[in-house]
């Protein structure tokens, strides 16, 4: 018998709010299509809800606790129960998740171009929205939430995961690997600009749009500024006490105005507001 992969766990208790969660890498076999998994429960009282912000990358959870209802980017609602899963492509406005309950659940981490292969969609019909994984695979999604609502324990909901998700990449259909690039490209750091990036590879701006578009639902320069916003919320939530004049230059935002104009595009909140609706511990952001 194999030895229980690492986990690393994590844990908060305020006497209000609590929650756990553990963490493992997947099967040395799916390095590099999958980041890790997250196993975790959560009890609160403070809140119910939180705003799941806008964000370059997708999101595949199994809900195994009381009822979750989501609401996408698009205002469209889905309605969880026990054994459920869900997928959500990359999103430019807020979600809200509004559990319940007590939650327990178990969320995968990966790139977005393995989501569209688990899930057997493109990332362009994903995008702004929340899909129960039932209606996009059928059966199979069913059959693994009941498996993992019966698990026992992480490591069998992992290897669970595990062999789902290599069965699914096994028949994954092809890709746009071209526009798949060019997005990787706007989505880094230091991106280019979307005519310098046509140029080098050959195809004209409005080419490029379209294929970057059709390949993940969002044009090359709404990517670039989507994960500028998505560096800066992460700084934030990362630390808390420093100043938002220093984050916003560090992330490359010219002046407060173009910080506020931006962040309440993606979030609807200005830069203040959106500092102090942290959830303490990374719990995410509240929605009052």
């Amino acid at each position: 018998m194999n030895a229980p992969r690492p986990c690393v766990t994590q844990a908060f208790d305020d006497g209000v709010d609590r929650w756990g969660m553990a963490r493992a890498a997947p099967d040395p076999a799916l390095a590099g299509r999958v980041g890790q998994y997250c196993s975790y429960w959560e009890e609160t009282s403070s809140f119910a809800a939180r705003r799941e912000l806008a964000a370059t990358s997708g999101v595949l959870i199994f809900a195994l606790g009381e009822p979750l209802e989501i609401v996408g980017a698009d205002g469209r609602a889905i309605l969880l129960t026990a054994g459920q899963g869900f997928a959500g492509g990359m999103a430019d406005s807020t979600s809200i998740s509004r559990g319940m309950g007590r939650q327990d659940g178990v969320h995968v981490f990966m790139p977005t171009e393995s989501l569209a292969a688990a899930v057997g969609a493109p990332l362009s019909a994903l995008a702004n929205q929340v899909v129960l994984l039932g209606d996009l695979i059928g059966r199979e999604a069913e059959d693994l939430g009941d498996a993992l609502g019966n698990a026992g324990g992480n490591e069998r909901r992992f290897a669970l995961l595990d062999a789902f998700l290599a069965r699914r990449f096994a028949r994954a259909p092809g890709k746009d690997e071209v526009a798949c690039w060019a997005a990787r490209r706007m989505l880094g750091g230091d991106p280019p600009s979307a005519t310098a990036l046509a140029r080098e590879i050959g195809w004209s701006r409005k080419l490029l749009a379209r294929r970057v578009r059709g390949a993940t639902g969002f044009g090359p320069d709404r990517l670039r500024r989507l994960a500028r916003f998505e560096r800066f919320a992460a700084a934030i939530a990362a630390r808390p006490a420093e100043s938002l004049a220093g984050l916003a230059a560090e992330h490359g935002y010219v002046d407060q105005a173009h910080l506020t104009r931006e962040v309440r595009a993606f979030c609807g909140m200005t830069p203040g507001e959106l500092r102090a609706r942290q959830i303490p511990a990374a719990g995410g952001v509240r929605d009052d």
